[in-house]
């Protein structure tokens, strides 16, 4: 039988007020500082720093009121506290912790948002965000922000193991057309492993510049056009081919031709036909007692890149 794991206290004293981590008489760093010192460095470029004190404010109001439902069950009535009970039962997301502090008991720490008990031993950590638009760079940060959490999280339990990540994003604010910004979602993000957290931590502590494993390469970045302008003359080609192919179709069922050749092509009409294929699921759902593993074909698929634009 396994036995249920109790999270460990960090003996970190967390000062709300001035947001600081002291650990035995010694101030430890917190983990945003040093995502946007080493990562993202120009997220708030070009933002008037009113607007950014306002998100902050409306992101603790909502922070402290679920984080007030989940420690006392404490309702207040809002939107936003709605929605996060919503994702939770949806989800089955069991409430453990809030505002859990984690460290790597040296130079580190910072607090998880929420903490989910999975089983005995295993935990999904989540970060609520409030933005207005969950853009690509936004969601990076938070996965880094999870991953590093969940690197200390094990480091302070041994004994325990982090699932799953997830951003909970909830919004419910008035836009200035007086429509509602209202935004519920749950948004699952690959962990990062723990070897590339801590040489992260490590070479920020070095006062050194981190090197991203996961930036696009600047000779890759550089033919992004190229493969644009690629892509986009293979879809005009293929288009052209299938309306020639069209064409001669038509016109040899027309001629009732099977085939017509030239000195370098030949064009062959294929007749229709009825195509039959095994529904392999169904008939494991239909016979749930047969055994398929002898009967099953295993071979090897290559590597290969799928090109989004």
């Amino acid at each position: 039988m396994n036995k249920t794991i109790q999270l460990n206290d960090s003996g970190v004293l967390f000062n709300r007020e001035e947001h600081t981590y002291e650990l035995n008489g010694k101030f430890l760093s917190g983990i945003t500082d040093m995502l946007q010192r080493q990562l993202f460095p120009d997220e708030f470029d070009g933002v008037p720093e009113e607007a950014i004190q306002q998100a902050a404010h409306y992101g603790t109001e909502v922070h402290e009121s679920i984080e007030q439902f989940d420690s006392f069950w404490t309702n207040d009535g809002t939107q936003e506290v709605a929605d996060y009970i919503d994702i939770c039962t949806t989800n089955g997301l069991i409430h453990e912790r809030s505002e859990y502090t984690v460290t790597d008991g040296m130079n580190w720490a910072s607090n998880i948002d929420k903490v989910f008990r999975k089983s005995d031993a295993v935990f999904d950590i989540a970060d609520v965000k409030t933005y207005g638009t969950m853009t690509p760079e936004k969601q990076e940060k938070a996965r880094w922000q999870l991953s590093i959490y969940a690197y200390l999280f094990e480091t302070l339990n041994p004994k325990a193991t982090v699932g799953r990540l997830y951003i909970i994003h909830l919004r419910n604010k008035l836009k200035k057309d007086e429509t509602t910004d209202h935004i519920a979602n749950l948004i699952e993000v690959d962990r990062i492993p723990s070897e590339v957290c801590k040489k992260l931590l490590d070479t920020d502590l070095a006062g050194e510049i981190f090197e991203n494993p996961y930036d696009i390469p600047a000779d890759i970045a550089e033919q992004e056009e190229e493969i644009r302008h690629l892509i986009q003359t293979k879809k005009e080609v293929e288009e052209r081919l299938n309306e020639l192919k069209s064409e001669i179709l038509s016109r040899m069922e027309e001629t009732q031709v099977r085939s017509w050749n030239t000195e370098t092509m030949k064009l062959t009409r294929k007749l229709p036909s009825t195509r039959y294929s095994f529904d392999l699921n169904r008939f494991k759902s239909d016979h749930p007692e047969f055994n398929y593993d002898d009967y099953m074909k295993k071979s090897t698929v290559g590597s290969s890149l799928l090109i989004t634009v």
